[in-house]
């Protein structure tokens, strides 16, 4: 466990320190003309997606990274007018993006630990459900004889 948490901090610390970078070579002019007229905000939500998936150690984390790198690039397409799609006639991609999300959980949930479905077996647990057919456990206290 202790090896996966020092994987996930070098990946956010080389993802961090490489934005950093990015960032002051645009505030100084040391970037290429080319990435002047390209609007690549989009891109930092794909690196979390990204990195949300790439980490992802429960099954809800794939969905979100899944999520994340579709709205990405969504966002992506969208600023930088590819293909015709506008905010306007493109929305319907959030939703794709989402159910993919959605899905990409559903299968992760399959190998991964699954948060959502550990916490409704807890409550399915608490005695809401109760077998009234089988024997009583061992350690269960005995009942004492009403007089």
């Amino acid at each position: 466990m202790n090896e996966d948490r020092n994987w996930r901090r070098l990946f956010w610390g080389m993802a961090l320190i490489a934005a950093g970078v990015l960032l002051m070579l645009e505030r100084f002019g040391g970037l290429p003309d080319w990435m002047y007229d390209y609007s690549w905000w989009g891109g930092i939500v794909v690196a979390l997606g990204l990195g949300t998936l790439l980490t992802a150690r429960r099954a809800e984390s794939v969905g979100s990274g899944i999520t994340l790198a579709l709205l990405g690039v969504w966002f992506l397409v969208v600023t930088n007018r590819m293909y015709g799609l506008t905010w306007t006639n493109s929305w319907p991609l959030a939703l794709v993006a989402a159910g993919a999300g959605t899905l990409g959980h559903a299968v992760a949930a399959n190998w991964l630990p699954d948060t959502r479905r550990e916490r409704w077996e807890r409550r399915r647990g608490r005695g809401v459900y109760v077998d009234v057919t089988s024997e009583p456990h061992e350690d269960a206290p005995k009942e004492s004889p009403h007089v």
